[in-house]
């Protein structure tokens, strides 16, 4: 799913569609004259793929036992399509926001969507989750109190890249979520982050790749107890290459 047109979201998905099996590709429809869209669609056009153009209220897993449903944008006017091309924030907040069900869990993926695209998101947009993607890399025109509060995340990942130039996440961002007492992950700080659970429970386990990777050990201060937890580190490397659960059956 490409969630708006903006390099940072979809000149990735050009390798994988390039080099996995993809089935459907999601998009805005929105066109921009940039050499990452060429070559994104070319990549689709390889792949025999036509992009599904993506309006609130559409089901992408419409059924199974999870589901996931498209919460924005709204469907959009063929002149404000033509402004997208040349505001950034008119793209943020026209792009694609998920609401991913699975048993008793719920997962938001917010996008880039801004401050004024959040007031405008449905009932299902401000209902309590379980994890949520932290909307536009922690940027302050993301930032809206009463939605956070609405929320009430459990988890929040904030994806962004270390030391980038925009000062993503900023500290309001950072002490918001604070002040909600949520989990808060940083892909800059934590490395990649996923959550592993079963529909038959209730339990999740969020795992960060910092805890899997051997930390430098100090012989003088910490030998043994660093040394341990390094093996525990390869032992849930193994794990999780092998494909052994974290939540036993």
């Amino acid at each position: 799913m490409g969630t708006h047109q903006q390099l940072d979201h979809v000149s990735g998905l050009i390798w994988i569609l390039r080099h996995l099996s993809v089935g459907q590709y999601w998009g805005t429809g929105v066109d921009r004259p940039e050499q990452f869209v060429a070559d994104l669609k070319a990549a689709l056009s390889d792949r025999q793929l036509q992009e599904r153009i993506a309006i609130r209220g559409q089901d992408v897993l419409p059924t199974g036992p999870c589901r996931l449903k498209i919460l924005n944008p709204s469907e959009g006017d063929p002149v404000a399509l033509r402004v997208l091309r040349h505001s950034g924030t008119a793209l943020n907040n026209r792009s694609i926001v998920t609401r991913l069900r699975c048993g008793e869990h719920s997962v938001l993926f917010a996008a880039d969507i801004e401050v004024a695209g959040l007031q405008e998101l449905g009932e299902e947009g401000r209902q309590p989750v379980t994890f949520l993607k932290v909307p536009h890399h922690g940027a302050r025109s993301s930032l809206d109190h009463d939605w956070i509060g609405r929320l009430q995340p459990e988890y929040a990942v904030i994806s962004v890249g270390r030391d980038n130039p925009y000062g993503h996440p900023v500290a309001a961002v950072l002490q918001a979520y604070e002040d909600y007492n949520v989990a808060l992950y940083r892909t800059d700080l934590d490395g990649a982050v996923w959550i592993t659970g079963r529909l038959s429970r209730s339990e999740v386990q969020l795992t960060r790749m910092r805890d899997l990777l051997p930390q430098p050990v100090d012989p003088l201060h910490c030998l043994w107890r660093c040394e341990r937890e390094n093996w525990v580190r390869l032992w849930l490397q193994f794990r999780e290459r092998s494909g052994l659960p974290f939540i036993p059956a």
